[in-house]
């Protein structure tokens, strides 16, 4: 892990920004540590991401032969100091100090004012930047003409997926139209995460609304939920938190056999389900069971608790079933959210983060 210097938040190794602040880290606080995730992807065995450590040191240069001796010239007339330079202001991003984050309005995160937007929720910063902005001086005679404005989105039938880094930056963006297929076969930021399928997932727009469907892909679509919002999840529904991917098995009352047998079992304290690791497409790991208070997951607090997970915050969310008898999960504000795996295929609202592979992606619809 990396300790940020400015807001003291660990970060893993291979990061180069800060998912606390968005400071640069330094690259020589690294100490090597071996990590292994958990629970890999659906049970596919984790690869190294490419990251390497940084690179060894070159050894000092032999020292040289001593000094001789010369005959020092007479001092020279003394030289007038030359007068300082006046202090230059701090540099800034959009009319906001480089040390003064912006707060995002949608879930109240501290940006860096030089990201475009949240590294918490993807929200587009750009108005909040300009807003905070001090009214600009007037343009120099021999100032060069304005940027074009950007191409605007078709107004239906058209969008794309913006990829976000891990740093809260965008990335590349690719274009979607009509109905697109993407996956390990298509180009852009798709072909070299294996993590993908061939044909991972498919996206079209219904009535001018995107509509995302699950290929029958190995390690699923994850789109992510809102904050502090219960959302609803059925018997056998999917979840990731961090790098963890986990099942919730809901409890029914015992069944008797068909010759009117009553199951054994010991005493049910009011378990109202289960929530199960999953290693693979058909294997799982430890299972624990939900009590009638509910369960809460996180990296440091809670009833289950993931230590070696950098990407589960202390608190991550909570499951609980409501007055109708219907288990919801809510993400309590985590740095890095919580995703649940589509069924089927799921409308997405303009901006809505999803998880494909190892890969973060920004819908957006004309």
């Amino acid at each position: 892990m990396i300790v940020c210097p400015r807001c003291g938040k660990e970060n893993q190794d291979h990061y180069k920004f800060c998912l606390g602040c968005g400071a640069e880290l330094p690259r020589d606080a690294a100490q090597p540590k071996s990590f292994t995730a958990p629970t890999p992807p659906a049970g596919l065995p984790a690869g190294d991401g490419g990251f390497a450590p940084p690179g060894g040191f070159s050894p000092s240069a032999p020292p040289g032969p001593a000094p001789q001796s010369v005959t020092q010239p007479p001092p020279a007339a003394p030289v007038a100091a030359p007068v300082p330079a006046p202090e230059q202001p701090a540099p800034t991003f959009g009319g906001a100090a480089a040390d003064g984050p912006l707060d995002c309005p949608q879930c109240g995160a501290k940006v860096p004012p030089n990201f475009k937007f949240c590294g918490s929720c993807g929200f587009d910063m750009t108005a909040v930047r300009a807003a905070s902005a001090p009214a600009a001086a007037p343009p120099a005679i021999s100032a060069a003409p304005p940027a074009a404005a950007p191409v605007p989105m078709p107004a239906s039938g058209g969008g794309r997926l913006v990829l976000i880094r891990p740093d809260g930056t965008e990335g590349e963006s690719f274009p979607l139209e009509g109905t697109t297929t993407v996956g390990r076969e298509t180009p852009g930021p798709f072909g070299a995460d294996s993590y993908l399928s061939p044909k991972h997932a498919e996206f079209r727009f219904d009535g001018g609304r995107l509509v995302v469907r699950d290929l029958n892909s190995l390690n699923g679509v994850y789109v992510r939920i809102e904050r502090e919002v219960p959302t609803p999840l059925g018997d056998g529904a999917v979840f990731r938190i961090g790098q963890e991917i986990l099942r919730f098995e809901a409890y029914g009352p015992p069944t008797s056999a068909a010759d009117g047998a009553e199951p054994m079992g010991s005493p049910n304290p009011g378990y109202v389900g289960r929530l199960r690791l999953v290693t693979g497409r058909e294997t799982h790991g430890n299972a624990h069971p939900i009590g009638p208070d509910g369960m809460r997951l996180g990296r440091e607090r809670g009833d289950v608790i993931f230590p070696e997970d950098g990407y589960v915050s202390g608190l991550h969310c909570e499951l609980k079933r409501g007055e109708d008898g219907t288990m919801y999960l809510t993400d309590v504000g985590s740095s890095n959210g919580t995703f649940v795996r589509v069924v089927g295929e799921v409308t997405l609202d303009h901006g809505t983060l999803l998880l494909m592979g190892q890969q973060l992606f920004r819908a957006e619809a004309g």
